[in-house]
């Protein structure tokens, strides 16, 4: 009876196992791509900025992109969004700079909880604060 209880519970457990990985790269991968996607987003909105094109279709679209591909929900998500519509007002580098120091946080966040949610004690990290998002005016002005 012990060795069929030992059989069960090492299939249940082989197959939860096999589930969690397979998860695991799937998300892993979307994550990838989400960030390679905001990578570019910005690339090009930095752009259209540097050449005074805030107002162009191409620029309206890369906003309406952002703002589907953020959280609603999120503070600095939100601002992001702030900044990249207070652009259409003008060119500004300080905004510019804003805006590239706003990715950058929002990159390094998501890698550095993807790394943690894909290591073996990822439940119980504390690398992925809250204030690792949070905008400073240092990143930005010099």
């Amino acid at each position: 009876m012990a060795s069929i209880i030992t059989v069960i519970t090492s299939i249940v457990v082989s197959y939860a196992t096999a589930k969690l990985t397979s998860y695991s790269k799937d998300v892993t991968g979307e994550r990838k791509e989400w960030r390679d996607q905001i990578r570019k987003m910005a690339v090009e909105a930095v752009r259209l900025m540097q050449l005074n094109e805030t107002k162009s279709q191409r620029f309206m679209d890369i906003v309406s992109e952002f703002q589907i591909r953020l959280n609603p929900d999120d503070r600095d998500d939100k601002d992001i969004l702030i900044s990249l519509r207070a652009s259409m007002n003008g060119p500004n580098s300080i905004l510019e700079a804003k805006f590239l120091a706003q990715i950058s946080r929002l990159l390094k966040h998501d890698w550095e909880r993807a790394k943690s949610e894909s290591s073996v004690l990822g439940i119980f990290s504390k690398s992925n604060s809250l204030d690792m998002r949070r905008l400073r005016s240092t990143d930005y002005l010099e």
